[in-house]
């Protein structure tokens, strides 16, 4: 099979939309990175693959889970940013041909090849993935006229899209060279001057391609997404148990299920598949836990419930009931702490993003919180709100707006998390 030359994936960014959830690319699913789900899916399509990463990432538990020592990883500048100056802090370490990945956008990477098919018929300048959308999604819609890609429209109104075909991240390039002198002289107030780039290309270059793609995609942009995410990859497990690990002999798992080095499950316990339990967490007596995600070192303790939901390392519950929810790392729930799911006008939950209110296309989604929060006994926390990293709920609250990071929350009135 011919390769690309080079690949590089953006993985760049403040992950500022992914607010409470930190860096999106460190997130595990299945014991490993999402970054490096992606990075071993391109490998076989690449001679070299490239990497732009956060300028403060570690990189350590991403190599650690990659099939090949063959991957560049360059730190993007924090004086360029966006997907522009994740290409430009790429500048000096390609040359030739390149393939741009997002590196937060699931697809079958199997389309590839017909990307490397239309290279076999000839020299291509641009070649673009678009997928056509039944609804309005806020991305870039390509507008074209007898088969010849005219533009890419970024973001227009609902009323004003040019077509029904969105623009994927996925981007063919026959000069990397090309691109950067383009990027380098296109100049924009708005966080477009990489489309703004391919515009400019398209129009110079008669030698451009659309592949359309039909499969599964979707982004990874909102913290919600944990939860698509969790079902994609969920989607594929086989039944796992660890030798370990021990089971009660009056426990009932429902396969599939993959379950860690030591993980005990308690007596009158129901694990419903398909779930992943990481090593050395503890289900108590008499839980549910059904269509979830558990990291390692996790307790679930007995008489709770966890429905559909992702829940990070050393997790801490205590007769609660979390359904589609997020919990990152060291999150505990005094007893009795509820999270509620579903609106009674069962219409979506929204979320205010970047003081934008942001329809989830979750008719249930309950909480999302960040690491080292605490949430009181016998508090409830309301469809869709989010809670930063180590904030502190007092008992018997109810949550009925978003908490920002490092916050005491007593009897409704914020203080500064002196702890924190």
């Amino acid at each position: 099979m011919s390769k690309f030359q080079n690949i590089l994936i953006l993985a760049g960014g403040d992950s500022s939309r992914f607010w409470p959830l930190q860096d999106k690319n460190m997130y595990s699913f299945l014991g490993t990175p999402i970054l490096a789900h992606q990075i071993n899916s391109l490998l076989p399509y690449g001679e070299k693959v490239y990497v732009v990463i956060p300028s403060q990432l570690d990189t350590s538990s991403i190599t650690s889970h990659i099939s090949s020592t063959e991957i560049t990883f360059i730190r993007q500048k924090d004086e360029l940013p966006g997907q522009a100056g994740a290409i430009l802090s790429a500048e000096d370490n390609i040359v030739g041909e390149v393939l741009i990945v997002n590196a937060n956008d699931i697809f079958d990477v199997s389309i590839l090849n017909t990307f490397l098919t239309e290279l076999e018929k000839g020299k291509k300048d641009v070649i673009l993935l678009a997928k056509k959308v039944t609804s309005y999604f806020p991305g870039g819609y390509v507008k074209y006229e007898n088969g010849k890609i005219l533009e890419i429209v970024e973001k227009p109104k609902p009323e004003h899209v040019p077509s029904d075909i969105v623009k994927l991240v996925v981007d063919y390039v026959g000069s990397f060279k090309g691109l950067v002198d383009v990027i380098d002289m296109t100049e924009t107030k708005e966080d477009n001057r990489y489309e703004l780039s391919l515009n400019i290309l398209l129009k110079s270059n008669n030698n451009t391609s659309l592949v359309l793609y039909e499969k599964y995609w979707h982004p990874f942009k909102y913290p919600w997404h944990m939860l698509d995410m969790m079902k994609y990859f969920m989607g594929s497990i086989s039944q796992n148990i660890d030798p370990s690990a021990k089971i009660s002999e009056k426990a009932i798992i429902v396969q599939p299920v993959v379950i860690g080095k030591n993980v005990k499950v308690g007596d009158f316990t129901k694990i419903v598949g398909p779930c992943y339990i990481g090593e050395n967490t503890i289900i108590g007596d008499y839980a549910m836990v059904r269509d979830s995600h558990i990291g390692a070192h996790s307790l679930i303790g007995g008489y709770s419930e966890v429905a559909r939901s992702y829940l990070g390392e050393g997790v801490m519950l205590h007769r609660n009931y979390v359904g589609d929810s997020v919990l990152d790392d060291n999150v505990l729930m005094g007893a009795g702490a509820v999270t509620a799911n579903f609106r009674f006008d069962q219409k979506n939950v929204k979320s205010l993003v970047r003081k934008n209110v942001v329809d989830t296309e979750h008719t249930k989604l309950g909480t999302i919180i960040g690491k080292g929060s605490k949430i009181g006994v016998n508090s409830t926390i309301l469809p869709g709100v989010k809670i930063g990293k180590n904030t502190f709920i007092t008992p018997h609250s109810l949550i009925q707006e978003d908490i920002e990071d490092n916050v005491f929350l007593h009897q409704g009135k914020k203080e500064k998390n002196k702890s924190a």
